[in-house]
C-alpha cells in the first residue's frame, strides 16, 4: 500500500476556490478502483494550511491516478492556488 501525505499551502484570497476544486478532486479520487483513502484535512492552528491524505491499493493505481482529468486539472490550477510548493510525503506500507 501506498500512502501520500500532500501538504499544501493556499493563499488566503484563493481559499474558498481551492476548496471547490479540492472538493470535486476528492470525490473523482475515491471512486477512483485502488483507492482506499482520500481526504483532505486543514492544519489547525496554520490558516490556509491543508494536507491531503491518501491510500493506494499499489503503485498501479496511484499512476493511474495521477494521468486522471480531475487529477492533472488540479495540479494545472494548484499553481494559481497555493502561495508555497507542493511538500508530498509518501510511505510504503507492506501488508
Amino acid at each position: 500500500m501506498i500512502v501520500l501525505q500532500a501538504y499544501m499551502k493556499v493563499k488566503a484570497d484563493k481559499r474558498e476556490e481551492f476548496l471547490g476544486e479540492a472538493q470535486s478532486l476528492v470525490q473523482h479520487s475515491r471512486a477512483e478502483e485502488g483507492n482506499v483513502q482520500y481526504d483532505l484535512f486543514e492544519k489547525i492552528g496554520e490558516e490556509n494550511t491543508f494536507v491531503m491524505l491518501e491510500q493506494w491499493k499499489d503503485e498501479e493505481a496511484m499512476k493511474s491516478h495521477n494521468a486522471t482529468d480531475h487529477f492533472q486539472g488540479f495540479v494545472a490550477k494548484a499553481k494559481d492556488l497555493l502561495s508555497a510548493p507542493l511538500d508530498v510525503v509518501r510511505t510504503e506500507l507492506s501488508e
